[in-house]
């Protein structure tokens, strides 16, 4: 359900050409400007995004021969975010968006800006406010828009001959250059970037495409359910484009903490990052790092969503498969650590890597496993596997020594459903492609395979969290070099591109945080997918809810590959969430 359509208007409107006017703020009481003074107005800007998702549908409101019939050299359309939209690719002819969420979620479109014969100069984007019913606004500060950067890889190898192939050696689209820094809200163009997102030019014959995010507050009372419309504009030395936007908010909201539990990376931050900037360059889409800085925990849950953290920083395990380790800390030693975080905040230990075939580890994962659960509060063991392993499921108290268990989903050993335990599953990926059937993570793969494993596989699966082992593994360091190249090699000298990337180091665009890329926004608009899932399960609806999901999402090797299957999902599962909460 893809729609969008604009008809473009005439050169002589040229309106907003300026980066600055993607930061105008309106003073309505809907505004993220609100929520930073709710939230204690340092880094209220995160809110937004954490706070907002819409599920886009899409309709044709022009007819491609209309569009043709304009008098504006400058030509726009629009795409689904589940699709890579290439160089070359022709113009589709759906020009306006349509979204349909709920309060507190996100949405995403891509916005396509082809060049005539003679290229574009100059080119830039701004959105409006959305004005809504009764007088409610969601402003443009609440819509971060993003200049798509094309990067040219080489295709995944040796993928298993499976039903999931790549799309092969290429130019994709892959990280968002930002108008705006994601912190402080200023312009990034008015900087000595190397990159930036304002003023692009276009070849000829080329397309340069954009990614909108929408943010829609959580309060029912400032912003009521209802439908709210606006426009982004494009302009160049060419001519402009406006594409409308029509938002219908649905009349339910979505937790500010996601129910999916998710860790992020099991690296130090790479060299340009800290713990700090990459910790919310990731919670900002909804996935949480290692661990939290302690200290932080508490602005980062009310302001970020953090919905859990690693003691790893106080101790770090890195048990072996022959039973050594890095560190093995006693209970004592463990209520220490989990008493610097808030009361409420699920705490956990990654004990181990894929210890698969390990008995040499299987005494000190049970002695780890002890020591974490008789701890005050509850601290959970984490354990990446190929499937559970009942040596584990006593660590001779009776409990399992893993509380945890992620296993590897191209390793195609899930656990038999419906899983009663010991303990709970997530799911993870590697570089490891396996037989070519599950979902894999690099950039020659389309956007569905990320979105539909952290979302509706996760939840058919009955999987409650999913793991990264890296978001900045870059190739040349805090550098433009590790934009432009991808091409990873870790997994046995095979290609992997975008392997341990999901994020693009900040130097070149001169913002204090990383830049996200295409996979990490599909990630979160997953996360936000299995929300929908998980709240018509507690309304007591799981029926409905494996009703529409098994059939695109039945297990890891037998899932959808078709955007307008996963995307019409959704819609249907809105719309009975809406009907459920209206009064």
């Amino acid at each position: 359900m893809t729609e969008y359509d604009v008809a473009p208007i005439g050169a002589g409107h040229n309106g907003l050409s300026a980066p600055a006017r993607l930061v105008n703020v309106c003073d309505d009481s809907c505004s993220r400007k609100s929520r930073e003074a709710k939230a204690g107005g340092i880094f209220g800007r995160a809110i937004g995004l954490l706070c907002a998702a819409l599920l886009i549908t899409f309709t044709t409101f022009v007819t491609a021969s209309e569009i043709e019939a304009s008098d504006s050299t400058l030509r726009a359309w629009v795409s689904s975010s589940l699709l890579r939209v290439g160089l070359a690719d022709e113009p589709g002819t759906i020009s306006s968006i349509t979204l349909y969420g709920a309060r507190g979620e996100t949405v995403d479109a891509q916005i396509v800006v082809p060049a005539p014969s003679s290229g574009l100069t100059n080119v830039n984007l701004s959105a409006s406010a959305l004005t809504g019913p009764e007088g409610a606004s969601i402003p443009a500060s609440d819509i971060t828009l993003y200049r798509e950067y094309y990067i040219s890889v080489a295709g995944t190898a040796s993928y298993g001959g499976g039903s999931n192939p790549p799309l092969g050696s290429g130019t994709y689209p892959e990280p968002l250059i930002p108008f705006n820094d994601p912190e402080t809200g200023l312009p990034l163009c008015e900087t000595s970037a190397v990159l930036k997102a304002c003023n692009a030019t276009v070849s000829a014959g080329q397309n340069q495409p954009y990614w909108i995010d929408i943010s829609v507050p959580p309060e029912e009372t400032n912003c009521p359910p209802g439908r709210y419309t606006g426009s982004v504009l494009i302009t160049a030395d060419q001519g402009s484009s406006r594409i409308p936007v029509m938002l219908t908010v649905w009349n339910f909201g979505l937790s500010d903490q996601p129910s999916e539990l998710s860790l992020w990376t099991l690296w130090p931050p790479a060299s340009g990052n800290t713990l700090i900037t990459l910790n919310r360059a990731l919670m900002r889409n909804k996935v949480m790092g290692w661990f939290d800085v302690a200290t932080n925990a508490a602005w980062d849950i009310t302001s970020f969503g953090l919905n859990r953290s690693g003691l790893d920083y106080y101790y770090y395990l890195g048990i072996q498969c022959d039973g050594s380790y890095n560190s093995l800390p006693s209970t004592s030693q463990i209520d220490w650590a989990a008493s610097n975080f808030p009361e409420n905040l699920p705490l956990d230990f990654f004990v181990g890597d894929e210890l698969n075939g390990c008995p040499g580890a299987y005494s000190t994962l049970k002695t780890m496993g002890m020591n974490a659960h008789a701890t005050k509060r509850s601290v959970k063991t984490i354990l990446t596997v190929n499937e559970p392993n009942p040596d584990l499921y006593d660590e001779g108290d009776g409990r399992s020594a893993i509380d945890r268990w992620v296993v590897l989903a191209s390793a195609q050993r899930w656990p038999a459903l419906p899983w009663a335990g010991p303990g709970d599953l997530w799911s993870y990926t590697t570089c490891s492609t396996g037989l070519g059937n599950t979902p894999e993570w690099l950039v020659d793969y389309p956007p569905i395979n990320e979105r539909i494993q952290a979302g509706f596989l996760n939840w058919t699966q009955g999987a409650e969290g999913i793991l990264y082992y890296r978001a900045d593994g870059w190739t040349a360091g805090n550098t433009l070099s590790s934009w432009n190249n991808v091409d990873a090699t870790a997994c046995g000298g095979l290609s992997r591109p975008g392997d341990g990337i999901f994020l693009y180091p900040p130097g070149p665009i001169a913002s204090t945080e990383s830049a996200p890329g295409i996979r990490l926004k599909a990630i979160r608009d997953g996360i936000q997918d299995y929300e929908y899932a998980q709240m018509l399960k507690k309304l007591g609806h799981g029926g409905f809810v494996n009703s529409v999901l098994l059939p695109i999402a039945g297990n890891w090797t037998n899932w959808t590959h078709d955007p307008k299957a996963l995307e019409d999902a959704r819609v249907q599962l809105g719309q009975q969430l809406n009907q459920l909460f209206n009064p």
